[in-house]
């Protein structure tokens, strides 16, 4: 039985990805005359004064896709610990559970019809699925993001658990955006650390994702950590969305941090700590403290 519910892009746009990141880190560095770091640390360019610079580009951004062993290495970044726990280790038993899982649901539908299948609970599946390690994680999972999110309301562990995702600590000290999704003018955008982090801790609350509505799968609400902003009196938007990726044997049980572009640079561009701007040359420009911690 082949089942494909492909979540993360193909490896083709993948590598698309990356490739174009690099260039736009090559573009950064030949502009403050600093050099690219290659690899996997958070810095991707190094200024001439030895400070690390991490660049961002594109619509969507993955920030870090961890293991197991990296993520309880960190003192914040720690409480996803239990979203990875969630899954068991054999990742071929996953699979075969979870194949078995959207079979019978497959087969509910053949029988019934897709509107009886939306309305067959996950309790009815669970009693007929019994010992199921896919339903079992998804069930898992919902919990362990219930506390997740309990713990990043607190906004000075938020802070820091921001301070771990995008600056691995105290190594990065600045953030440089490309400009393609809000004023779209391709300017780098440059933020100190610290006005990155005041901000998108006081204006970020955290949220758990909704149930699908895929009649094949089994779905259950929680199977995301979200932070998300106010933009209305009564609507919120996602900025953030932390997902656990189990799609293939070399990428399971990993904790993968996207973010989005636009709404990162509609949240400090729009903030009286970066109101103040500094044009660096045609291609730079530095916003609120960054003006006078960036030397260049």
């Amino acid at each position: 039985m082949v089942i494909n519910r492909r979540r993360a892009p193909s490896s083709e746009i993948s590598s698309e990805k990356k490739l174009s990141g690099h260039l736009q880190e090559n573009y950064y560095a030949t502009y403050i005359e600093g050099e690219v770091l290659h690899g996997t640390q958070k810095g991707d360019v190094i200024d001439k004064n030895g400070i690390l610079h991490t660049v961002k580009s594109g619509k969507k951004w993955q920030v870090f896709l961890y293991v197991y062993n990296r993520i309880v290495n960190y003192l914040h970044l720690k409480i996803l610990q239990s979203c990875l726990e969630a899954f068991p280790e054999d990742y071929n038993q996953y699979v075969k559970d979870r194949e078995n899982c959207i079979a019978y649901k497959e087969k509910y539908i053949q029988d019934h019809g897709r509107d009886a299948a939306k309305n067959l609970s996950n309790n009815d599946v669970a009693k007929h699925m019994s010992d199921n390690k896919y339903i079992e994680a998804k069930s898992k999972l919902a919990e362990a993001t219930i506390l997740v999110c309990d713990t990043l309301k607190n906004k000075d562990f938020l802070r820091e658990f921001l301070c771990e995702a995008l600056f691995n600590n105290t190594d990065v000290n600045f953030l440089a955006i490309k400009d393609s999704t809000y004023k779209k003018d391709g300017l780098f955008k440059v933020f100190d650390k610290e006005d990155v982090l005041d901000i998108l801790s006081e204006k970020l609350f955290p949220r758990r994702s909704k149930a699908g509505r895929v009649p094949e799968d089994y779905n259950v609400a929680g199977q995301k950590t979200l932070l998300v902003y106010q933009i209305s009196d009564n609507k919120w938007k996602n900025i953030v969305e932390i997902e656990i990726r189990n799609d293939s044997a070399k990428h399971y049980r990993q904790v993968r941090f996207n973010m989005y572009s636009k709404d990162v640079l509609f949240l400090l561009l729009n903030n009286p700590r970066c109101k103040e701007s500094k044009n660096l040359s045609k291609h730079l420009v530095a916003y609120g403290q960054a003006i006078k911690t960036l030397s260049i």
